[in-house]
């Protein structure tokens, strides 16, 4: 079955597996990952770039509307933590005239995911992924996905959510962004 160009950006916290979810979504859809991290670590190995600057994200943003342009998908992975780059990937979306599908990967268990933070796999030769300290931090500021993506639980399996991902994304729309508009009592893993 043949997919639609789509964006789709797979997002979510340090440690949420969205990287192991997104090289699922690659590998059976045949289509690249940009992932920040890797950028970012080159970035920074050449001396473009601080490792915590967001320089990597324009580059992967920059290097989908390529993607999109020649009529091709292409996943982002990302945390994204904020709507302006959200935003960014849903107007490249619309730019191109395909579909936007973010899915955004967290674990519901603290203590589980504070565990695979210490142990979890390193993708990226040569970057040492943040720490527990820095989810702690991130909670502060990351807004809200609310509607504008699919919630997966990395309790589940990576072979639990894969098929659920892929459903998702072959069933993707073109759609734009909303961005979070902050509510009272509104916690971050909120939807």
């Amino acid at each position: 079955m043949a997919m639609d160009t789509t964006l789709i950006v797979m997002a979510g916290m340090p440690g949420g597996g969205k990287t192991t979810l997104a090289r699922l979504v690659s590998r059976r859809l045949g289509i690249p990952v940009f992932a920040k991290d890797r950028v970012q670590r080159v970035l920074r190995d050449h001396n473009l770039a601080d490792a915590s600057s967001g320089d990597g994200y324009y580059i992967i943003l920059d290097m989908a509307e390529e993607q999109l342009g020649l009529g091709l998908s292409c996943i982002l992975d990302a945390t994204f933590p904020l709507d302006h780059f959200r935003t960014v990937a849903s107007e490249i979306a619309q730019r191109h005239k395909a579909k936007f599908c973010a899915v955004y990967c967290y674990c519901s268990d603290d203590a589980t995911w504070r565990e695979r933070m210490r142990d979890r796999v390193h993708y990226v030769p040569g970057w040492k992924p943040v720490g527990w300290e820095d989810v702690t931090r991130m909670r502060e500021y990351y807004q809200p996905w609310n509607d504008n993506a699919l919630f997966m639980d990395s309790m589940r399996t990576p072979e639990e959510n894969f098929p659920i991902a892929l459903d998702y994304i072959q069933k993707a729309n073109r759609r734009e962004y909303v961005p979070h508009q902050p509510t009272e009592g509104t916690e971050w893993w909120d939807g």
